[in-house]
């Protein structure tokens, strides 16, 4: 979807219709075209953004519905909170969920450039004064109704963060996707107190919403002098992780998402208690013992951060079933990304919605990692035009390790010479030796080829890694896998290492006809299996077996992945 291009009414129609079937409609109105433009085009203004560029300033979005606004909004990083099914299903992959019931969630460590927010009229005021007093965002916009300037806890909550509200537009939703009868004010709530700031990444509130949280909860009779020392991140995430390792049998029982839910509660009440008690030492004690307010604010923050990431991380260490189908650096990647996100507040809910986030992004990285393990192996030797392809190249046009541009429509031989993926470990640096004798580099290509066989029906699981094998110099290893058309065992590839850096390979024909149809239909270069056997000349029927193999994870897969099993794994 385009910035400024106005959802299909179709789309808004079938996606109304399915929340009502499942039961799910929490009073979704998409923002109008002229709602979005105001807000975009204030924010220009206010994030100090040039005519003509695009806005790159992160956004949260607390009611997202399918994330359209967010689109409309930004390029930079979309982050929802969002508890429809429906509509988080039609989200885009490059939106991150990081809630789902609004109540439920803490908004203090998100921190983001910009909230936005049109929330259910049935509760636009709670909705209104907990995105005001929690937001950790320099700016926020809300769409309420037009009775909003008369509700005294919403003043209060402006108040409280000394902010200031000013109506930068009025509109109604008579002629909207989703009509209703409803005059709203579009609302820019700016909570830096008007700092005279050029670059807006230089913005900032002028109450932290951490800092007027912990005021409000702690009374905290100690001077306000910076902390020297405090326990380290580590350390409190063991503590925590010791407790977790505690509860297996409760895991077994009950779950491990609904186990995890249980222990984030008991753990957070626990610590709040805690601190609170500390709070009721006496002024001249806790000033012998070098307790002072800041130490025990920035404490406390550490702590709830590190609980959210162990929490999350044990979830996160137990969804092989998305995991083990990504290559390493596909692994990284995504778990990268999950991990820097571990602030999100855990509930079952939460954990429901970040798990289809993971099979959406997860079916994206199937399909890459199987385009780039391919195209690792396309070497001048490798290579067989399509019938189609009359393209020739000379030996100046593969020189330095590249590949000819404009290279298309080939596949590889079941042979393949490989020079740049690492072979014979000779390198005397530690970070290359292994004891298998096998460099680094080759281990984890030849892993990967193993995943990519087993994403396209070529099971290689429980069969021995490359790391089985003390590997010598021209001695061939097999690995195998089982045949997905008998089930039996069978040798996927047959791999020789060289002292020289290279890899010669010799793959089972059935896997390099599926490997080769699945790559040139990710590429675009084959529309269907009888044009796949046209161009690569093998059979339809080995092509119709083929094409559209890789693996994809569905919505459906979601309640098996998030169910916990005898072996300990979800």
């Amino acid at each position: 979807m385009t910035l400024f291009e106005p959802i299909r009414e179709t789309t808004v129609t079938a996606l109304v219709k399915s929340l009502q079937e499942s039961g799910q409609d929490f009073e979704w109105y998409p923002t109008s075209q002229p709602m979005v433009e105001c807000i975009r085009n204030d924010l220009h203004e206010f994030a100090c953004v040039r005519k003509g560029e695009e806005i790159q300033v992160s956004v949260l979005d607390c009611g997202a519905g399918d994330g359209s606004l967010l689109h409309s909004l930004t390029n930079g990083k979309k982050y929802a909170i969002e508890k429809a099914m429906p509509l988080i299903n039609a989200m885009t992959l490059d939106v991150f969920i990081v809630g789902t019931e609004f109540h439920q969630q803490t908004l203090l460590d998100k921190k983001v450039g910009v909230v936005v927010s049109n929330p259910p009229f049935s509760e636009f005021a709670a909705w209104a004064i907990k995105i005001i007093k929690e937001a950790n965002a320099p700016v926020a916009y809300l769409i309420l109704p037009k009775r909003w300037s008369s509700n005294p806890d919403i003043q209060d909550a402006i108040e409280y963060r000394k902010g200031n509200a000013e109506v930068i537009g009025e509109f109604d939703f008579f002629d909207a996707d989703r009509k209703a009868r409803a005059h709203v004010h579009v609302i820019r709530v700016d909570l830096t107190g008007k700092q005279k700031v050029h670059w807006y990444h230089n913005k900032k509130a002028k109450v932290d919403p951490f800092d007027a949280w912990f005021s409000d909860n702690f009374k905290v009779n100690a001077s306000e002098g910076k902390a020297n020392d405090w326990e380290k991140t580590e350390a409190i995430r063991s503590k925590v992780k010791k407790h977790i390792g505690s509860e297996n049998a409760l895991i077994k029982d009950e779950g491990l998402v609904s186990t995890l839910e249980k222990l984030y509660h008991r753990e957070l009440e626990h610590l709040i208690k805690q601190y609170q008690s500390v709070c009721e030492l006496d002024t001249d004690l806790l000033c012998e013992l070098g307790v002072n307010t800041f130490g025990l604010k920035e404490a406390l923050k550490l702590r709830i951060s590190s609980i959210k990431s162990v929490v999350w991380q044990e979830l996160f260490n137990n969804l092989k079933a998305v995991t083990d189908r990504l290559t390493s650096d596909s692994r990284t990647r995504m778990l990268d990304t999950l991990t820097s996100h571990t602030h999100i507040d855990f509930s079952q809910t939460n954990a429901h919605a970040l798990v289809i986030w993971m099979i959406k992004n997860a079916n994206q990285y199937y399909d890459s990692q199987l385009i780039t393990c391919f195209e690792r192996m396309t070497e001048r030797a490798n290579v067989v035009n399509y019938k189609s392809n009359k393209k020739t190249f000379g030996d100046e046009d593969w020189r330095y390790c590249r590949t000819p541009n404009n290279f298309e429509r080939y596949s590889l031989e079941y042979r393949v010479v490989l020079e740049r993926v690492g072979g014979l470990c000779e390198s005397g640096y530690f970070a290359s030796r292994t004891d298998s004798g096998l460099s680094h580099s080759a281990i984890q290509f030849i892993d990967d080829l193993r995943t990519i066989a087993t994403n396209i029906g070529f099971d290689t699981t429980g069969t021995d890694g490359p790391n089985a094998y003390h590997w010598e110099s021209n001695a061939k290893v097999n690995f195998e896998c089982r045949d997905p058309k008998t089930g039996s065992s069978m040798v996927l590839m047959e791999v020789k290492a060289f002292k020289n850096g290279n890899l010669h390979i010799k793959f089972a024909p059935a896997f390099m006809i599926r490997f080769s149809v699945e790559f040139g239909r990710l590429k675009g270069w084959v529309k269907h299996a009888k044009q796949a056997a046209e161009e690569m000349g093998i059979s339809e029927a080995d092509a119709a077996a083929s094409f559209n193999t890789n693996l994809k994870l569905q919505p459906s897969d979601l309640p098996l992945m998030l169910t916990h099993s005898d072996n300990g794994e979800l």
